[in-house]
C-alpha cells in the first residue's frame, strides 16, 4: 500500500453550523471568486479590536470547525474563517502547496485592508490549520501572532511514525513547519494534547523548540486531538489564548 498526498485531505460541502443562528452577523467573502470565507462579528457590547483568522483542519470545512472558535466570538473577538481550495463552496481540489497559497491570499487580503479587518490580526491554525499557519508564517510579519494548536510539523514525518511499513509518496522536502518556524519573529503559542492519537503532541514540541522567539507553549495532560475547548482543562485554555491576543494586540 501506498500513502498519497490525497490521503491528507478530507473534504465535503457539508453545513455543519452557522454562527448566524446564535445572533452573530455574517459576511460572506469570496477571494480570487474561488476561497470561500466568513467574516463573523461579535456582539457589539463587548467587541475587541484584535482579528482571529481562523485556519481549519483536514476534515469536512469550516462550517464544522467554528464551532471550535465560538468562544473567542462570545468573548468578543471578530473571526475569518475560510475554506481551502475544495472544501465547503471553495472551488478547486486540495493540495499541500495549494493550501498554503490559499491562507497566503486571505492573510495578504486581510492585512491589505485595515479599514475592515483592523490592525490587529493573529492566526489561528488547529491541525492541518496549525501546519499551514507555520509554513506562511514568514510571509507575513505583520501578524500580531499565531496560535498553533494539535499541530503536525509534517505529513511525510506523520504518516511514516504512523505507518512505518508502508512507502509513503507524501513529498517531504520543502513542506516541513520545522524549516518555516525559525524564520518569524512573529509571536508563537503552541498547544497540545498529551492524549492526541491523531497527532502525537510531540510535533508540537519539535515546532516549538524550532521557533524562533517570541514562544510560549501549553501541554494539556489527558486531551484528545483539539478537545482542549471540552475537556477539564478548558477554562485554562480559554484563558491561555485570550490572554495571548490582548498581551500581543
Amino acid at each position: 500500500m501506498k500513502i498519497t498526498e490525497e490521503a491528507c485531505f478530507y473534504p465535503d460541502g457539508y453545513v455543519y453550523f452557522d454562527p448566524s443562528t446564535r445572533g452573530y452577523r455574517r459576511d460572506d467573502l469570496w477571494l480570487e471568486d474561488r476561497i470561500h470565507c466568513w467574516f463573523v462579528h461579535p456582539k457589539p457590547h463587548n467587541e475587541q479590536k484584535q482579528l482571529v483568522v481562523h485556519l481549519h483542519g483536514n476534515a469536512e470545512n469550516m462550517t464544522s470547525h467554528i464551532t471550535g472558535v465560538m468562544f473567542l466570538l462570545e468573548a468578543g473577538f471578530p473571526v475569518l474563517a475560510f475554506d481551502y481550495s475544495g472544501y465547503g463552496q471553495s472551488r478547486g481540489r486540495p493540495t499541500l502547496k495549494g493550501i498554503q497559497e490559499d491562507a497566503r491570499l486571505v492573510f495578504s487580503h486581510v492585512l491589505a485592508h485595515p479599514e475592515t479587518f483592523g490592525g490587529s490580526v493573529f492566526g489561528f491554525g488547529q491541525s492541518m490549520g496549525a501546519y499551514t499557519l507555520a509554513r506562511v508564517l514568514p510571509d507575513f510579519p505583520g501578524l500580531k501572532g499565531a496560535i498553533l494548536e494539535a499541530g503536525l510539523h509534517s505529513f511525510h514525518a506523520l504518516f511514516t511514525q504512523a505507518y512505518p511499513d508502508f512507502a509513503c509518496e507524501v513529498p517531504s522536502e520543502g513542506f516541513s513547519a520545522l524549516d518555516t518556524l525559525p524564520l518569524s519573529r512573529v509571536p508563537k503559542l503552541f498547544i497540545h494534547g498529551t492524549a492526541d492519537v491523531v497527532v502525537p503532541f510531540t510535533h508540537s514540541i519539535d515546532m516549538h523548540e524550532a521557533a524562533s522567539d517570541p514562544k510560549d507553549i501549553l501541554i494539556l495532560d489527558g486531551v484528545g486531538h483539539i478537545d482542549a475547548f471540552i475537556s477539564r482543562h478548558s477554562f485554562a485554555y480559554r484563558e491561555k489564548i485570550m490572554d495571548f491576543l490582548k498581551r500581543w494586540g
